[in-house]
């Protein structure tokens, strides 16, 4: 047996634990409602066997011990650590601290694991390779299958639906672009023309499933790795022939050119343009998904610079970013993350936390500089380094972008460039710490297996809790009541003690007392808990519901009106506070309320405030004028809004009286009298302005007796007056035009008929138009 055999069987258990971790991503739901659950559970587990075999082994990693306590990195990682679980003390929801603390400390024991394991595993680099590139094929041939199925059934690509073996899209696309440079290192040493071939095929299918999945930010991450790759073939082949450089920036262009050239000839036309996808990459506010990261970048900073040392804690976020967004959030949909980790933190740990996460990735910065720039190391590993560096910097990206740190497929990989960024450093640095001993080194290991027991015990909690939210979530989305009490009541709800959308689990136990009419029992509930969420008013809204039920009329509206002034844009907190209102007759509130609505809030929203006002107040209130005008203006086409404006406008006498007019005149109209159907019409527009229907059926009028002027002019008064979006104002004014000889007019006027969906239109359109 030769030298490099002995090696890679003396270290076959460190090799297959690097596997392992690397596999992570792999793991299914298991009946959570999210796969991560079972993932952050594994990775506990094996950290803990992992341990336990480096305990018993610690002789062999005592070198690599010394090197990993003189890391500035490591030690800065321990700060951090540290640092997120103090926040416990001062936290919005102390339990959500302990849930991200054991995860946090899961990677970082992960970490401290693959380091360790590195250091006994040889030709570390072609071993890192060989499995991400092996991992990366799995997962490109799981989205090119979904793309398939989809092209087979409806003949298009849907690219957010592309998910391949993770939760969704984005996850995806990063977990593909974060192992393509692993792909080049491979071909740059492979030799033989099949292999080049071969992981050149899978290259391009790995780009080609990032044109597909369409995430912008892969796109970003991409261009990186390609200037990267290009920037170290000129540095490390400057010397080198023209054909030399051809040939190895041919590499990735080659596979690049070809994704491009599949993509617009197979792809484009079935709904995964990927060049025009990349030219919507921009900071313009005008992107719905570009203003809404904005946004939520611009709450962390806001909190961040009025909360500098301590913030809301390890894992809060998702707790107060409810109260800077809460005019935009619509439903019980929160912003769960900050889409990016670096500010996030900040806004959570403070200024310590933000500074030490970030210098992580400073240090690890400067380890890689050193590395390429102060060792000898050969080419083949600088080449190697610079790969993971280009690696890294797509994680980064990622991180900035997105919110990596709470997706373990993500980390593990993360956590592994990491791990043999600093196993070859250590190596080559050779630094010791002398009054490090073997006896402090199974010490510490001993720690961080005293520490993996309870967060693995977290872990197993938070996965069997996210088993019952798989059905919990889904009586609540549903609004049903499947599960009996006796479940309910069965249920652990105290780590976590919210569901993956932030809804307190007490409040959700409520709901099924309330619904089984126990309302003191719920109420109960509702009064003892420990608020867990204090920025969603879920459980105010419940309360409402409850005194309600039990005909405490002031409570209830109480309790509705602090619920709506918690979340004011969600239809069930908004509905049950203007009903009440109502009922009470507070024109104050529900004025105020009117005049607090903002073109971000949903329609529905708008038609309840302001149908609480009229009915509250009548017609003739000027501001409840102005307001419904606003409405109508915000939201053209909508025929609920535009009735509520004329009841806001027009005492019901002189409705009903339009309304005795035109009924008149259709009974003028079917007898083909015409002209005086049109004079009742108008009349009854006069009683009554704001119908948009007497102006509408005025026009028709006027086409039948051929006056085709004035069948243009009322439907065009429709038109730009009203918008009432239901396009038979259009189709009057178009065949109004063509009986006047404008066919060109005309058939536009019909097409925008047609969009509103007036079937009408459809035969005239055939007829003058095709």
């Amino acid at each position: 047996m030769n030298t490099t055999a002995k090696q890679i069987s003396s270290s076959i258990y460190e090799m297959l634990f690097i596997v392992f971790y690397s596999c992570i991503g792999f793991i299914p739901n298991l009946e959570a409602i999210d796969k991560i659950a079972p993932q952050w559970l594994f990775m506990g587990v094996l950290n803990f066997i992992v341990g336990l075999y480096i305990i018993k082994n610690i002789s062999v990693y005592t070198s690599q011990f010394k090197g990993y306590w003189n890391s500035w990195l490591i030690r800065l990682y321990i700060f951090f650590i540290i640092w997120g679980s103090l926040s416990f003390f001062y936290a919005i929801n102390p339990t959500e601290v302990l849930v991200n603390f054991s995860r946090q400390f899961h990677v970082f024991f992960m970490l401290t694991n693959m380091v360790l394991l590195f250091s006994v595993i040889p030709n570390k680099a072609r071993f890192v390779s060989t499995l991400l590139v092996i991992i990366l094929a799995i997962e490109v041939v799981s989205v090119l299958q979904q793309a398939y199925e989809m092209l087979s059934a409806s003949g298009q690509i849907k690219g957010e639906l592309l998910k391949g073996v993770t939760a969704n899209r984005n996850i995806t696309a990063f977990s593909i672009a974060i192992k393509t440079p692993f792909v080049l290192y491979l071909m740059g040493r492979k030799t033989q023309t099949k292999s080049i071939l071969f992981l050149g095929v899978l290259l391009t299918m790995a780009l080609v499933c990032l044109s597909m999945i369409q995430s912008r930010a892969s796109y970003i991450a991409a261009a990186l790795v390609t200037l990267m790759f290009v920037g170290m073939t000129f540095y490390f082949y400057k010397g080198h022939s023209v054909s030399t450089l051809i040939r190895k920036l041919g590499l990735l262009i080659v596979p690049l050119a070809l994704t491009i050239v599949i993509n617009q000839t197979f792809l484009a036309n079935r709904g995964a343009d990927a060049v025009s996808r990349a030219a919507t990459i921009s900071l313009s506010t005008n992107d719905g998904s570009v203003n809404q990261r904005l946004r939520y970048y611009e709450d962390v900073l806001t909190h961040f610079s009025s909360n500098p040392i301590f913030g809301v804690g390890l894992g809060n976020w998702k707790f107060k970013s409810i109260d800077y967004d809460k005019k935009d959030m619509i439903g019980y949909s929160v912003p769960y993350h900050a889409h990016s980790d670096f500010i996030q933190l900040g806004a959570e740990l403070g200024i310590f936390g933000f500074l030490s996460y970030l210098g992580i990735f400073l240090l690890i910065g400067i380890l890689i500089y050193k590395l390429l720039y102060r060792t000898s190391l050969s080419k083949d590993h600088k080449v190697f380094i610079y790969l993971v560096t280009s690696s890294l910097g797509v994680y980064f990206i990622d991180a900035n972008l997105n919110f990596p740190i709470a997706r373990p497929q993500v980390l593990v990989v993360w956590t592994l460039l990491i791990a043999i960024i600093l196993d070859i450093y250590i190596k080559q640095t050779e630094e010791t710490v002398s009054s490090i001993t073997v006896k402090f080194d199974k010490s510490f290991m001993a720690l961080m297996l005293t520490v993996a027991i309870p967060t693995i015990f977290i872990s197993f909690k938070v996965f069997g809790s996210q088993k019952n939210q798989m059905f919990l979530l889904q009586d609540f989305n549903s609004d049903q009541y499947q599960i009996s009490l006796a479940q309910i009541e069965a249920m652990d709800m105290s780590i976590p003690n919210v569901t993956v959308t932030t809804i307190p689990l007490t409040d959700i136990k409520a709901r099924y007392y309330l619904n089984a009419k126990k309302y003191d029992t719920a109420l109960s509930l509702l009064e003892d808990r420990q608020n867990s969420n204090p920025y969603l008013f879920y459980g105010e809204n419940l309360k409402s519901r409850a005194y309600e039920a039990k005909g405490k009329i002031d409570s209830a509206y109480h309790y509705a009106k602090k619920a709506y002034l918690g979340l004011p844009n969600n239809k069930v907190h908004v509905a049950n506070f203007v009903r009440l209102a109502t009922l009470k007759k507070d024109l104050g509130a529900v004025a105020i309320a009117a005049e607090n609505l903002l073109k971000t809030h949903s329609k529905d929203n708008w038609r309840f405030i302001l149908t609480a006002y009229v009915e509250i107040t009548g017609y003739g209130n000027e501001k409840l004028m102005a307001i419904s005008d606003k409405a109508v203006r915000l939201f053209p086409g909508d025929l609920q809004l535009l009735l509520i404006r004329k009841m806001a406008a027009i005492s019901t006498k002189r409705i009903k009286e339009a309304e005795l007019i035109a009924s008149e005149a259709t009974v003028y109209f079917n007898n083909s009298n015409y002209n005086k159907a049109t004079e009742l019409y108008l009349q009854a527009s006069k009683v009554d302005s704001l119908e948009y229907s007497y102006l509408e059926n005025a026009a028709t009028s006027f086409y039948q007796a051929k006056e085709y002027g004035n069948a243009l002019l009322y439907s065009s008064k429709v038109i730009d007056r009203f918008q009432p979006g239901t396009g038979k104002a259009e189709y009057l004014h178009g065949i109004s035009k063509i009986a006047i000889g404008d066919r060109t007019g005309g058939c536009e006027f019909l097409t925008k008929s047609l969009s509103y969906g007036y079937s009408q239109a459809e035969e005239t359109y055939q007829s003058y138009c095709q």
